[in-house]
């Protein structure tokens, strides 16, 4: 990946690669998945005291790719990320496509929501209680990739994740933790839980500190690797995004292999959104990953 390097201080500030230039190739889809298109499993996974749902959205068997991919999609809780728009363009892309779509509440969401709070402040409420929701969600993700594995659903060298903000940091680490993953897409990731309102209180800590990306650069260094950020998104930090992107540029570049990193900061999407080419641009990644073996 080769970048202009810019003062980072400044609030707003453009960043292009040669992938993000050449050949723009859009996914636009015709629409939701019908329910012709697709056929619905779900199964449960067990972990310690804790059963985790898990939902499979998978073509029917005439359409099935002769080699499907699983998509592990993931924004709240596993129904809005296999249904709610825009969060499941890549799903919908990936079933058309003839490839699989699963997922699974995130730590303090959906199913999980208890004493402790929902939402990024049961997060927050977990992590200072000393069960981290980030580690517990990699070791989720690999718990449900080994079940996918043995029920037939997924193959060890054929998977890739997605996620948008929050479940986009998720899915980073995911990647970072889980070497079957072979591509991710984050959509307006958080990259820095220091930024967030929800963390304001604790964010001197050094434990808040360390759950920064850029100390997982290393695991993440030479995936394939899909980020894309409104240009002032204010919520999730579009300088903590670009910072991040550059301490795993710098790991890449004294590494050996090429770099499959894409990085779009784009002035389309006002505060954190993302228009939705982007998320189409996102889904191609990953569907390109499937073809780059």
């Amino acid at each position: 990946m080769q970048f202009q390097r810019r003062d980072l201080s400044k609030s707003v500030f453009r960043m292009a690669t040669a992938a993000c230039v050449a050949g723009l190739a859009w996914l636009f889809m015709a629409g939701p998945l019908s329910g012709e298109e697709y056929v619905t499993r779900d199964f449960t996974v067990t972990r310690g005291t804790e059963t985790l749902g898990v939902r499979v959205f998978s073509p029917p068997e005439q359409r099935l790719a002769k080699q499907p991919w699983m998509l592990l999609n993931f924004a709240t809780d596993r129904q809005t990320s296999l249904t709610g728009a825009p969060y499941n363009m890549a799903v919908e892309a990936f079933v058309k496509a003839g490839h699989r779509a699963a997922s699974f509440d995130l730590p303090a969401h959906g199913e999980r929501v208890d004493a402790r709070g929902s939402g990024i402040d049961g997060m927050c409420a977990r992590f200072l209680a000393g069960e981290d929701p980030f580690v517990q969600f990699a070791a989720d993700g690999r718990a449900v990739i080994d079940a996918l594995i043995e029920r037939g659903e997924a193959t060890a060298d054929r998977i890739v994740v997605a996620g948008t903000s929050r479940a986009g940091y998720c899915s980073l680490r995911l990647a970072a933790a889980e070497p079957r993953v072979k591509a991710v897409a984050a959509f307006a990731p958080v990259t820095d839980w220091r930024v967030l309102r929800e963390f304001a209180a604790v964010r001197e800590r050094n434990d808040i500190a360390e759950l920064a990306l850029e100390h997982f650069r290393q695991d993440l260094a030479g995936k394939s690797i899909y980020i894309a950020i409104g240009n002032h998104d204010l919520r999730v930090g579009t300088d903590a995004c670009a910072r991040f992107v550059m301490k795993l540029a710098e790991v890449e570049g004294t590494a050996e292999g090429k770099s499959r990193l894409q990085f779009l900061i784009v002035d389309d999407s006002e505060g954190h959104s993302l228009d939705n080419r982007w998320r189409d641009r996102g889904s191609q990644f990953l569907l390109d990953a499937t073809s780059r073996r």
